[in-house]
């Protein structure tokens, strides 16, 4: 079982990182994936490299800024702003993925991209990825028609969970209660897929 929260951020002080790493423990979560909303970057990799359950810290970038992320192993994914033609070229050349907002899709994309968020549009290429964040309770049949729809197509193995917290609304374990309820009753290598496995692939954990 490997288990990956694919986006979270923190909410000091009582929520910190110590009380982050034992929500993972409690629910069997191998480690997360960092996207800080707030600091310096080398703030957020100092802290990956204080808790070992952080695998790898994404910074969010202007386009123009991406000359100011560094070339660091706990860094292999991108944040953009906005879809950018240059930048994703500059971030597939550098051997780096992007990640961008789906409410921006669809756009041209250079390399492997993560939406973060559900898309409104279907039909994915190959090198796109799905952040399953913002799935909150209750658990509609629209949310659960929804998920369905996304196994199909683009598959589980472009489907990855990621909390969103504290920005998504609600507390974490009703974030993960949500994704496992319009989820239902699936295999168990497609729940540990969803949870893990796609994110391992992605991030190169």
């Amino acid at each position: 079982m490997f288990r990956i929260d694919a986006q979270h951020s923190f909410f000091p002080p009582n929520q910190g990182p110590d009380w982050y790493g034992k929500i993972l423990d409690r629910n069997k979560f191998s480690g997360s994936i960092y996207v800080p909303h707030e600091g310096s970057l080398d703030a957020a990799l100092a802290l990956a490299e204080k808790y070992p359950y952080i695998r790898r810290v994404v910074p969010t970038v202007h386009p123009d800024q991406l000359a100011q992320v560094p070339d660091h192993s706990l860094i292999t994914s991108v944040r953009l702003t906005h879809p950018d033609p240059e930048a994703l070229t500059e971030l597939s050349q550098r051997g780096l993925s992007a990640e961008i907002d789906a409410q921006y899709w669809p756009f041209p994309v250079a390399g492997r991209t993560a939406l973060i968020g559900i898309p409104e549009h279907a039909g994915l290429p190959p090198n796109v990825y799905i952040k399953l964040t913002g799935i909150q309770l209750p658990a509609t049949n629209e949310k659960k028609h929804k998920l369905q729809e996304m196994l199909r197509d683009p598959g589980p193995q472009r489907l990855m969970f990621a909390s969103g917290w504290p920005y998504a609304g609600g507390t974490w374990k009703e974030t993960l209660a949500a994704f496992t309820q319009c989820l239902g009753a699936q295999s168990i290598d497609l729940r540990e897929q969803l949870l893990g496995g796609t994110a391992r692939e992605f991030y190169r954990l």
